[in-house]
């Protein structure tokens, strides 16, 4: 009895998690219309930016700028923040 409790714990689990990649991956934006954008300065680093400064990644689409959830806690000067 407590096997098949266990297997049904995994699998309810498994479907769980599929199931939450995959909403995820459905709230995601498309850059499929947005076309891939000119190349206009490369910085010392080997990153492209377009002419509005927006970083570009290899295939010339607009990378999303990094971000930290509210409440979060931030490195400033290499020390942790709390």
């Amino acid at each position: 009895m407590l096997t098949r409790l266990s297997l049904l714990t995994l699998a309810m689990i498994a479907v769980a998690g599929a199931a939450n990649a995959q909403s995820m991956m459905s709230s995601m934006p498309s850059t499929a219309g947005r076309g891939p954008h000119k190349v206009a300065i490369t910085d010392e680093y080997g990153f492209h930016y377009d002419s509005a400064g927006n970083r570009l990644n290899a295939a010339g689409y607009v990378v999303a700028p990094p971000h930290s959830l509210p409440g979060a806690a931030v490195i400033q000067n290499g020390r942790g923040g709390a």
